[in-house]
């Protein structure tokens, strides 16, 4: 069974959303050639660079495919042991899965969901029998800051 995901987790961002992150960005660049510090500067665009780069690589759809004992996720092959357990996160508006979360003992990966409403359903009942849902998993206060801030 294959289902199709962004590289990622994705997020649905309005104009506000750009504009105000320009804004920041305008302001901590005038900031910081106004205290003279152009290393601040410099830095500031290779993190920016950094965050477009990893924008467009979340941005790529990659199939997931669940085989009888292994999981293959884009080219890369995980035994089925690899992941410990699996949730899946739902929009409180619409109350459609929104993401896909694998879970391991260490980590866990976010996968956006890219597909039809009935492939959704036949993978969530093939990893079912391969994995255990979870209805919570261990996220850092960093990465609960990076989701409020949609980044």
């Amino acid at each position: 069974m294959t289902l199709h995901t962004y590289n990622g987790e994705r997020f649905e961002r309005n104009k506000r959303w750009y504009v105000f992150f320009a804004l920041v960005l305008i302001i901590i660049i005038w900031l910081s050639l106004w205290k003279q510090n152009v290393i601040g500067v410099v830095v500031l665009f290779f993190i920016l660079g950094a965050y477009f780069y990893y924008s467009i690589i979340s941005n790529q759809v990659i199939s997931l495919k669940i085989e009888k004992e292994h999981l293959i996720i884009n080219d890369k092959i995980y035994l089925r042991g690899t992941f410990k357990a699996y949730s899946i996160e739902i929009e409180k508006k619409s109350q459609q899965i929104r993401n896909l979360v694998l879970v391991t003992e260490r980590w866990h990966v976010i996968y956006t969901i890219h597909d039809k409403k009935e492939n959704i359903k036949e993978f969530l009942i093939e990893i079912n029998n391969c994995l255990p849902l979870v209805s919570d998993y261990n996220q850092s206060s960093l990465e609960k800051l990076a989701r409020i801030l949609k980044l």
